[in-house]
């Protein structure tokens, strides 16, 4: 494919000998003259390279090297009395500046070195994120429900469809939706904390502005969806999105446009939307605090993340992945062990934090105690010892039918009696559990 160019310049001989030039040595150019034509065509189109003078009839052509830099290589095109505004332009993004009356050749082999640099700089952008990606996303779990949504992801990931994500604070939404956009093969993922962002604030960090749309609008200001194009945007908590702003959302998710704050022009992107909230969205609706049909329109995919409290099979694989990667963090080399007393102690806590709890938990004793090797049970916070349940006995002291049996009950606690999940997760038979739940006297 030809890559495209974007001349802008208010000479007409000029801007068409420089086209002309350009199409000989195989791009496709398009010539535009005034600030207002380039501006639509930035708009409505993607360009490898755009040549830009900064003397136009309808503006200051520096206004557009914010704009066109942030999505493409520019480069400066300026008489020899504006050799300062070309330095001031390189500052603000453009590559580089050619000084006219410039050499055809030179300036060919300028644009090439500007592209060749800039797919060098996104390569490397790219590959940064993946093994940022690989060495931190883990979705860890062996349980029923882990197990469930590990398939959930897989499924969907390669499927361009809008995903919610449901899960009490802490449970790891962020972690799937990273894993989501991983296995999908998109470019960037970007996130956005929609309880953190003031409501009058709210329309411009997601769709951008332009400058002067309102006081304190100096410069241009890309929108998250619009640097989320040909990747996926992440938006946490979304039950905190404005009402005002939900049917802009719906409106964007409809038809894939979108118009900056102080502009006419409307923008298509390729944006693939995964959304998480720690409320319950219908009962949000009830209340009028969440639109219908943008819930509808978000919901394609569900995936409900449960409490930590209900997979508890889970934390010693959850302990024995942060350990490595917490030790690092604080710069302790050797090897952290686990003592029996330690691990149950975390087994039979509630972690109303969840995930993150149990990962901060983890981070302030191998911070504190690491240098000594192994984490006892005295390590521990006291608020939390004081509130964990009554302890059974130690590992160390149960036989292997008393661990079983200690197990079992669990599970049933966790599954609410359903004896069909629980002989699923122990992976026997249900008339073997009811065997052994008749000689513990547990039937």
């Amino acid at each position: 494919m030809k890559k495209k160019i974007l001349v802008i310049d208010d000479d007409q001989m000029f801007n068409e000998m420089l086209c002309e030039a350009l199409k000989d040595a195989g791009y496709t150019p398009v010539g535009v003259m005034t600030l207002g034509e380039a501006r639509e065509k930035l708009y409505n189109d993607y360009f490898h390279c755009v040549l830009l003078d900064l003397r136009l009839p309808d503006g200051n052509g520096m206004e557009l090297v914010e704009i066109a830099s942030a999505v493409s290589t520019v480069i400066v095109m300026s008489a020899h009395g504006d050799i300062n505004s070309a330095v001031s332009a390189v500052k603000k993004g453009a590559f580089n500046f050619l000084e006219k009356p410039f050499d055809l050749d030179h300036a060919l082999i300028e644009i090439k070195r500007a592209m060749s640099y800039r797919k060098l700089e996104l390569e490397n952008e790219e590959l940064s994120r993946l093994t940022s990606t690989e060495r931190k996303l883990n979705l860890v779990g062996k349980s029923t429900e882990m197990i469930k949504i590990k398939k959930t992801v897989e499924t969907i990931a390669g499927k361009n469809v809008s995903v919610l994500i449901e899960g009490d604070s802490g449970t790891g939404k962020e972690v799937v939706a990273n894993l989501i956009h991983r296995l999908s093969g998109r470019k960037k993922f970007v996130a956005l904390n929609c309880s953190a962002i003031p409501e009058n604030l709210f329309e411009s960090e997601l769709f951008g502005h332009e400058k002067g749309a309102f006081t304190g609008a100096d410069t241009f200001k890309k929108g998250l969806v619009e640097e989320a194009d040909g990747g996926t945007l992440f938006l946490d908590e979304i039950s905190e999105m404005p009402l005002s702003l939900q049917p802009k959302l719906l409106r964007f998710i409809e038809r894939g446009n979108f118009k900056r704050l102080g502009s006419t022009l409307e923008k298509r992107v390729n944006v693939r939307l995964i959304c998480a909230t720690n409320r319950n969205l219908l009962n949000e609706m009830e209340k009028g605090r969440f639109r219908a049909d943008l819930y509808y329109r978000l919901n394609v995919v569900k995936i409900k993340l449960p409490p930590l409290k209900e997979r508890i099979e889970d934390i010693p694989l959850l302990v024995n992945h942060f350990i490595p990667i917490l030790q690092k963090e604080v710069g302790i080399t050797e090897k952290i062990d686990v003592s029996s007393d330690f691990m149950e102690m975390l087994m039979n806590y509630d972690w109303p934090g969840n995930v993150r709890e149990l990962r901060n938990v983890l981070l302030s004793i191998i911070a504190i105690y690491g240098e000594h090797k192994t984490l006892e049970k005295w390590m521990l916070p006291e608020n939390m010892q004081k509130l964990v349940k009554k302890a059974s006995p130690s590992f160390e002291e149960m036989s292997l039918e008393e661990l079983e049996k200690d197990y079992t009950e669990r599970l049933l606690r966790k599954y609410n009696g359903n004896k069909t999940k629980v002989a699923r997760a122990l992976g026997i038979s249900k008339s073997t559990l009811y065997t052994k739940l008749k000689r513990w006297n547990l039937d």
